[in-house]
């Protein structure tokens, strides 16, 4: 149990500190998805190391909890796993009926935010089909006769810009290509598909630090790195006047995007970038349980002092 109960430690550890660790890394010049990548595998981590917890406590016989403390037992017999054998069954019981409650409200918080986006994307193909609006580029898109300037895509299989003829009207041939460009980014990154996991961890877990500021860090960050898809083939000025053309104030996270788009250049994905992201990942995946094994570790070179 004292394995478990560490594990949990670290798991806690990680999803109370991470989020302010994570947004100095992000703001440091890092890559959009390096950071996507960091945030996500970090919550990930945080759901593993949980799980791996909870199955300790419930199956401790068949976990390596045993093994593990029975090697520091001769140093320090009070982490051996039988030392408080009746508290065992008690909180293994209730550990696993948090997370089995848990895994309910995120699998029907998926499924209600599921059968929303498939009815609107539905909705849209019907007009698609209806209009015949359809044009010839690589993903359909379709345009509504509307004078505002709307531009915005729908995920899945069959994916889905949709734009408006207000939106043709008041930008530039140049800065049109770069805002169609910016939501063909968001479909090839699966960007609607990450973000709703966010939005479902952050909906049902909201106690977590980590998981309550994962859905705002991810949309800002999947807008971002569409910036950045665009800004390479189009130019970040043209995607920065298009910015400026379709939202009329400088507010909110369109004020962060203009000055990422300013400070930081815009080009294809460079190998230093994705080790990076494939170190700080791995990393930030295994957090939990690298925590756990260094305060077992030290626990068990002070009790040998």
């Amino acid at each position: 149990m004292i394995l478990a109960a560490v594990l949990l430690f670290g798991v806690a550890v990680i999803g109370w500190c991470s989020p302010r660790l994570l947004g100095r890394l992000t703001a440091g010049g890092i890559s959009p998805g390096t950071a996507l990548a960091w945030w996500l595998l970090t919550a990930l981590g945080v759901l593993a190391g949980t799980l791996g917890a909870v199955l300790l406590l419930v199956l401790p016989d068949h976990g390596p909890a045993a093994a593990i403390t029975r090697f520091l037992h001769d140093c320090w017999a009070a982490v051996g796993h039988s030392g408080l054998p009746g508290l065992d069954p008690l909180v293994g019981g209730f550990a696993g009926a948090v997370v089995v409650i848990a895994a309910t409200r995120l699998t029907v918080t998926w499924a209600r935010r599921r059968k929303r986006s498939t009815l609107l994307h539905r909705r849209h193909r019907d007009a698609l089909r209806l209009t015949g609006t359809r044009d010839e580029r690589p993903i359909a898109t379709l345009w509504v006769p509307d004078e505002r300037p709307i531009a915005y895509s729908l995920g899945g299989r069959d994916g889905l810009i949709v734009a408006s003829r207000g939106l043709a009207g008041r930008l530039t041939s140049r800065e049109l290509n770069a805002v169609l460009e910016h939501e063909r980014a968001h479909l090839r990154g699966r960007h609607h598909l990450l973000a709703g996991c966010a939005e479902t961890l952050g909906r049902t877990l909201r106690f977590v630090p980590l998981m309550r500021e994962l859905p705002g860090a991810v949309r800002l960050l999947v807008e971002l790195a569409a910036d950045r898809a665009a800004a390479t083939g189009h130019g970040p000025e043209t995607v920065r006047s298009a910015l400026l053309s379709i939202h009329a104030s400088e507010g909110g996270d369109t004020a962060l995007r203009l000055r990422w788009l300013a400070r930081h250049p815009c080009g294809p994905s460079r190998l230093p970038d994705r080790v990076r992201a494939v170190a700080g990942g791995t990393l930030a995946l295994f957090a939990p349980p690298a925590l756990t094994v260094g305060l077992m570790f030290t626990a068990g070179l002070l009790s040998c002092w």
